[in-house]
């Protein structure tokens, strides 16, 4: 099974974006990303708070799911608001599992899957449906989906450096 990744970074006033692609072991299948993007002046004030988001979701995020050459089933992102992009992208967060915590949603489009060390909150844009609940907790039984995020954001910090 494969597993795509998507994060955009705001660097140096720069918005700069990739998306991994790995297999079951987290080698890398695909790796493309954009060039940094610099808003100018103009666009700052016209777009104002929305320039965030606008860049992130519409222009960046959009534009590597599209151009991707193999299409996982799932997404995942470090970054909440790119789970507008697509259906398939899901916002990940780690956090300590507590002994008295269990697998629980508070939300529709919200999903909390937990191990004996860790608990991880799924966010999608829509609902969950039991069948993409259990392609999760396949994936985190048998892969660490947080570490690759770790590889991305030292790819992105490099595409922006040089």
């Amino acid at each position: 099974m494969k597993i795509g990744y998507v994060s955009v970074r705001k660097i140096d006033e720069k918005y700069v974006g990739a998306v991994l692609i790995v297999d079951e072991f987290g080698i890398p299948q695909e790796f493309k990303y954009t060039e940094p993007v610099s808003p100018t002046p103009l666009q700052k004030i016209l777009y104002g708070k929305s320039l965030d988001l606008y860049l992130t979701v519409e222009i960046i995020a959009k534009s590597l799911l599209k151009n991707v050459e193999q299409k996982p089933e799932i997404f995942l992102t470090d970054n909440v608001s790119l789970v507008e992009s697509s259906d398939q992208v899901y916002y990940v967060s780690s956090y300590p599992a507590t002994k008295s915590e269990q697998d629980h949603d508070s939300e529709p489009n919200e999903c909390v899957i937990s191990s004996q060390t860790e608990s991880l909150k799924f966010i999608a844009k829509s609902n969950f449906s039991q069948d993409k609940v259990e392609k999760l907790k396949k994936i985190v039984e048998e892969f660490d989906v947080m570490e690759p995020f770790q590889r991305l954001a030292k790819a992105l910090e490099f595409v922006c450096r040089s």
